[in-house]
C-alpha cells in the first residue's frame, strides 16, 4: 500500500510490522466486532467480554475469552499478556445510568491504551467515528475525539478508523428505520431531512481493520470510511422503502418537537421508543459523509452502495 491512500497521517512507524500473532479484541460481542472476528479468523483472537458465560460458543481453539471491563482497568491486568495486537471496538451511541460517553468511549479507550502500553502490545487499532472533533456541543463525538487523542499519544503504532453508518444484518440503525417504515401509517422524517450519509457496509468495515492489521504502511493513519454513495437523511429513507416495497406519505417533524419526545419515552422498552436518541437528533444537524474515504483503497474495491445490501431489512 502507498501513502497515497485518503488519510491523515499523524505519525511515522517504521518498526511496525505485519501482525502475525494474538489479537485482542473488546466489543467483539458487538454488531462490528462479528464481522471482525471473520475477517481476521486466520489469525488467533482472544476476546474481551463481561461474562464468558454468554459466549462459551465462541471459544475455540483458535479463539479464547478472557474477563474484563474497559471502564475498569483494575479487570484489565494482565488480559493483553502473549497478544500482539490490540482492536478497541467499544462505543455507545446513547447515554443511560452510568454509561455516559466520557466514561465508555473515552476513559475505555485510555484504560485500554494505558495496559497496552504496559504488556507491550505492538499495533492498536481503533474505531472511531466520522465527524469527531472537540466539540462538548456533541458529546459523542467529543468522547470519540478525546479517545483519539489517548490512542494518539499511546506510543504504539496506531491506526484509528472514522467510519460513517455501518450497515449490515444486526445493526442498530438501518434496521430500525425499516421497522419503522413497515409499521408506521406514515414515514416520520425528522428535521429537514437534508443532512447527508454515507452509509459504510460492516463487512468491508471488517476488512479495513484486516487491511490494518496486515499492513504496516497504515500504522500512524487515520481513515474516513464511506460506502459506495451519498444520501440525504430522506433519501435513506427511501431507499429502505423502496426494499420494503412500501410507498407511503411522508411527513416531516422538526428536531425541537421530537426532542421532549424522545427524552421522555428514554424509560420505555425500545420497540415503543422513537429510532433516534438525543445524541443522534442533534448530529442531524452534521453532514456524516467524506470526500476523503479510504475504503476503496484499503479493501481492493469500490464499497458497497446501500440499496445493494439491505435484502435482510425484509425481515427485521
Amino acid at each position: 500500500m502507498t501513502r497515497d491512500i485518503a488519510a491523515t497521517p499523524n505519525e511515522s512507524f517504521p518498526d511496525a510490522a505485519p501482525v502475525t500473532g494474538r489479537v485482542l479484541i473488546t466489543g467483539a460481542t458487538g454488531f462490528v466486532g462479528g464481522y471482525l472476528r471473520v475477517a481476521i479468523s486466520d489469525l488467533p483472537l482472544r476476546l474481551l467480554v463481561r461474562d464468558p458465560a454468554k459466549y462459551t460458543q465462541l471459544a475455540s481453539d483458535r479463539v479464547e475469552l478472557t474477563v474484563g471491563d474497559i471502564t475498569q482497568p483494575e479487570t484489565l491486568r494482565g488480559v493483553m499478556d502473549g497478544c500482539e495486537a490490540v482492536v478497541n471496538l467499544v462505543g455507545i451511541i446513547e447515554e443511560r445510568g452510568e454509561a455516559s460517553f466520557e466514561k465508555i468511549i473515552h476513559h475505555g479507550a485510555a484504560n485500554v491504551v494505558a495496559e497496552a502500553r504496559k504488556s507491550g502490545i505492538s499495533r492498536l487499532i481503533h474505531m472511531s467515528a466520522l465527524g469527531a472533533a472537540p466539540n462538548p456541543e456533541y458529546g459523542y463525538l467529543n468522547a470519540k475525539w478525546r479517545a483519539e487523542e489517548a490512542v494518539r499519544a499511546s506510543g504504539i503504532p496506531w491506526t484509528i478508523f472514522r467510519p460513517s453508518v455501518i450497515f449490515g444484518p444486526g445493526d442498530g440503525f438501518i434496521t430500525v428505520l425499516a421497522r419503522l417504515i413497515k409499521r408506521a401509517p406514515v414515514i416520520p422524517v425528522v428535521g429537514d431531512g437534508a443532512s447527508k450519509f454515507q452509509p459504510v457496509s460492516a463487512p468491508e468495515v471488517a476488512a479495513a481493520f484486516a487491511r490494518a492489521l496486515a499492513d504496516p504502511a497504515t500504522a500512524g493513519q487515520i481513515y474516513e470510511l464511506g460506502g459506495g454513495a451519498i444520501y440525504t437523511y430522506e433519501e435513506m429513507l427511501d431507499v429502505i422503502a423502496a426494499e420494503l416495497g412500501k410507498r407511503k406519505r411522508k411527513i416531516h417533524l422538526p428536531v425541537k418537537l421530537m426532542m421532549p419526545v424522545v427524552k421522555l419515552s428514554a424509560p420505555l422498552p425500545q420497540a415503543l421508543r422513537p429510532p433516534v436518541t438525543t445524541e443522534q437528533l442533534k448530529m442531524l444537524a452534521l453532514d456524516n459523509c467524506t470526500g476523503r474515504s479510504a475504503t476503496a483503497e484499503l479493501i481492493g474495491h469500490q464499497p458497497t452502495k446501500l440499496e445493494d445490501a439491505i435484502t435482510y431489512v425484509r425481515t427485521a
